[in-house]
């Protein structure tokens, strides 16, 4: 196959970001926030949501104090938030397109891969293996696993160490603002896959590219997934 334009062929190592990035659980995340918020007669908009995707819980709980009123207990409500949104895990997760092909591309080339998520590890790994993406990432690095959750590098860079491969040879994907800016501070080049909320900085090869699914993102790669896209 001819490679796209840009494609980016020096790189050692790629790390995924999870929701949003891998698997199609923003929105469920955001339909039980609603779903929680009117249980306690507040009404709440995509915009509050926005202000926590891809944050770590502390910040989450911190973001979540800002928001409720102070009658509502912050931890409490997240609680009840989480509970509504493992509800509708258990019901479906879905992949997004292409996830499994790519990560299983990866594995099958020896390309070292791992996950940077915001998510406590303990439940990443869990929601991975149950979707059986887990067989093809050797590590990850979870938001509670770590002492700064994203905007800040360390999950990303922890990942790396991981993985034994310095920050500036690896590809970071990502779908959010946060974990972009997360993983620039890494050191990494990113390719931001938008999931709820487009990208907010214009493309800037070779640090970062904008794509607009995880096929289009492999294509940077020179990698055809060989599915419907």
């Amino acid at each position: 196959m001819s490679l796209h334009p840009e494609t980016i062929t020096d790189f050692d190592a790629i790390i995924f970001d999870m929701d949003g990035l891998l698997l199609d659980t923003e929105r469920l995340s955001f339909d039980s926030f609603v779903t929680t918020a009117a249980a306690y007669d507040q009404h709440v908009v995509f915009d509050d949501y926005r202000r926590l995707i891809g944050r770590n819980a502390k910040t989450g709980i911190e973001i979540l104090r800002s928001m409720l009123p102070t009658h509502i207990d912050a931890m409490r409500f997240k609680n009840e938030w989480l509970d509504v949104y493992r509800g509708l895990l258990d019901d479906t997760i879905e992949l997004k397109p292409g996830a499994s092909h790519f990560l299983a591309h990866l594995a099958e080339a020896q390309i070292p891969r791992a996950v940077a998520t915001s998510s406590s590890g303990k439940k990443a790994r869990a929601i991975l293996d149950k979707v059986g993406l887990w067989q093809y990432i050797p590590h990850l690095t979870g938001g509670d696993e770590v002492k700064a959750g994203k905007p800040a590098p360390d999950v990303y860079l922890d990942a790396a160490t991981k993985l034994g491969i310095a920050p500036s040879r690896c590809i970071a994907f990502e779908d959010s603002e946060t974990g972009t800016a997360a993983a620039l501070t890494a050191g990494m080049r990113v390719v931001q896959i938008p999931d709820l909320i487009a990208a907010e900085r214009p493309p800037a090869p070779p640090q970062f590219y904008v794509a607009s699914s995880l096929c289009e993102g492999a294509a940077l790669l020179g990698i055809d997934l060989l599915i419907d896209r």
